[in-house]
């Protein structure tokens, strides 16, 4: 609040001015700000019409949302950016939590196409996060690629106001909301081109973490796969790149 208070008062043109922007759109900014020798990011939820509005003074919001599942999730111990605050503004609601200096996501890092030994590494430890995720009792609500975020060792996972625990596990397999996850993981592995050996590692090695077949697992995931690429298709065309 000390830091907002120094202006400009616009909150969208203070975090232009303050922070190192690293997304502005319509609706929302994000960026990296110290604050008291830590490194915080910064995302600026804005109200998009006078009920969103109204909905944000009573505490309704996709940052509380975010913010309310980091904490449980934190408090779990599981790989999540720690939260900080959320706080409302005029303009909406602004959400804090760990910045990762030069974090990238799942995405950017395969963009640059890595070495096999680092793409095999990145597919291990998205299934080591997806996987601690999944046997906690949650699922995250959209498994792509750009919501997994490289911290030097492992992925944490970031945009969780999707995010909700699940009933328990049925004997037959995965909750469906989990192999919604695993699905949009595939859909986005087929989009950006990893080989069909590179998508094993982390097939077998999420198999291996939640003591499932992996034959079982694919062909549950199939069906959710498809209704993605379908809806990708329709909504992006043919050779999109997620």
């Amino acid at each position: 609040m000390e830091c907002l208070a120094q202006g400009p008062a616009n909150t969208a043109a203070w975090m232009e001015q303050r922070t190192r922007l690293l997304k502005s759109d319509t609706y929302s900014r994000v960026g990296l700000l110290e604050l008291r020798d830590e490194a915080c990011l910064l995302k600026l939820y804005l109200v998009k019409s006078p009920w969103q509005r109204l909905a944000f003074r009573l505490g309704y919001s996709r940052a509380l949302r975010s913010f309310d599942m980091a904490l449980a999730l934190a408090g779990l111990g599981l790989p999540v950016p720690a939260p900080r605050a959320c706080v409302q503004v005029e303009q909406g609601m602004l959400l804090l939590t760990q910045g990762i200096a030069d974090g990238r996501d799942l995405r950017a890092l395969w963009l640059e196409q890595p070495e096999p030994a680092r793409a095999e590494l990145l597919m291990r430890s998205a299934a080591d996060t997806l996987a601690a995720l999944h046997h906690a009792g949650f699922a995250h609500g959209d498994g792509k690629w750009s919501n997994l975020l490289w911290c030097g060792e492992r992925f944490l996972l970031v945009d969780l106001d999707a995010a909700r625990q699940v009933k328990a596990r049925p004997a037959a397999g995965l909750p469906p909301r989990q192999l919604r996850d695993l699905a949009r993981f595939t859909v986005d592995a087929e989009e950006l081109g990893a080989t069909p050996q590179q998508y094993e590692v982390f097939l077998q090695r999420y198999a291996q973490r939640m003591s499932c077949a992996r034959e079982d697992l694919l062909n549950a995931i199939e069906e959710p796969a498809s209704a993605i690429r379908r809806r990708h298709a329709r909504k992006y065309g043919s050779g999109r790149v997620s």
